[in-house]
């Protein structure tokens, strides 16, 4: 067995604070892998490929985006955790997999505030109350009479927590009696929305986007109180006689617990200064999405009280454990 004398066991002292620099120093040596929660086409996944794209030039690395739907984000959550904690594998949570999922899911399986570092939030997303463009109504008080005039007789697509959410709030504030059609994505549900399987959704402005223009779908309002620029004609709902409703949804990057302090700082730089380029922020904001970067601990603090805030959301939608 080697033996150490004492000014060898000097020199590994003294090395030890220069750990977390060659950590820095050396990553990231291979592509970043960015697992997400949901299908190829949801809003989640045109998020992460844009801001890879621009993060791919300032570290030097390919972003690549993997896909793992299904389980309310478990599988997702549960692939990250079980990969590398050295920065190179990543989570795109969101208010479902790190705030509801600890009251909808019965068997979560992780822990989303131990189990995992927050790096930065990404964005916050209002979200849209639409319909098929054939159901004859155009406003959201037409609407309303529409469905209480049919109780149980209409369907809508849920391919998340926070439209589950939305939706049940929307019930809940007008009394309306509609029946859920559960997804593993929002993208498959808007499809099902524009071909007339389903008669309303709230749903995210990037995934429906192509359905609005198309004239397949029918915008009757926002269910945050912030209206979007990009789209000035479409009112809050609290403002089309649903007093007090608002919600919004969020999304944030995530390692793994253990990924080094490092590492975490020199990803957030990267993505912040992907969140709030201008050519960045001007695509975001076309598609109704908000880049809201924020520094690891203000995440954390967000995170926290979002765990608060939903639990209260769940309560207030009568919602269960699945």
């Amino acid at each position: 067995m080697m033996r150490m004398n004492r000014r060898t066991l000097m020199l590994l002292a003294g090395a030890a604070p220069f750990t977390s620099a060659l950590s820095q120093t050396q990553f990231p040596n291979r592509p970043i892998r960015v697992v997400i929660p949901f299908p190829s086409g949801s809003s989640t996944d045109v998020i992460v490929r844009r801001l890879g794209e621009h993060v791919s030039k300032t570290l030097g690395q390919p972003v690549v985006v993997e896909s793992k739907p299904g389980a309310s984000g478990l599988i997702a959550a549960r692939a990250v955790l079980s990969g590398p904690k050295d920065g190179h594998t990543l989570f795109l949570g969101t208010n479902s997999t790190h705030a509801a999922n600890l009251y909808l899911v019965k068997d979560l399986g992780y822990d989303p505030l131990k189990d995992f570092v927050p790096i930065t939030q990404t964005t916050s997303n209002t979200l849209l109350l639409v319909v098929n463009a054939d159901l004859p109504v155009r406003t959201v008080q037409e609407f309303v009479k529409y469905a209480k005039e049919r109780p149980g007789k209409l369907s809508y697509g849920t391919g998340n927590s926070g439209g589950l959410v939305a939706v049940q709030l929307l019930k809940m504030k007008t009394g309306i009696d509609a029946v859920p059609i559960n997804y593993q994505g929002t993208a498959q549900a808007t499809t099902d929305l524009a071909a007339g399987r389903l008669e309303f959704m709230m749903v995210d402005p990037v995934v429906i986007r192509p359905f609005i223009q198309s004239g397949k779908v029918r915008v009757l309002g926002l269910s945050s109180k912030q209206r979007l620029p990009s789209m000035p004609e479409a009112k809050p709902l609290a403002e089309s006689g649903i007093s007090d409703y608002q919600y919004a949804s969020w999304g944030g990057l995530f390692g793994p617990d253990g990924t080094p302090p490092d590492v975490i700082l020199r990803l957030n730089q990267a993505f912040t200064q992907a969140l709030t380029d201008s050519s960045n922020e001007k695509f975001f904001g076309d598609l109704g999405i908000i880049p809201s970067p924020s520094r690891p601990e203000v995440f954390q603090a967000f995170v926290q009280d979002q765990v608060k805030v939903w639990g209260e959301l769940v309560k207030e939608a009568k919602l269960t454990p699945q």
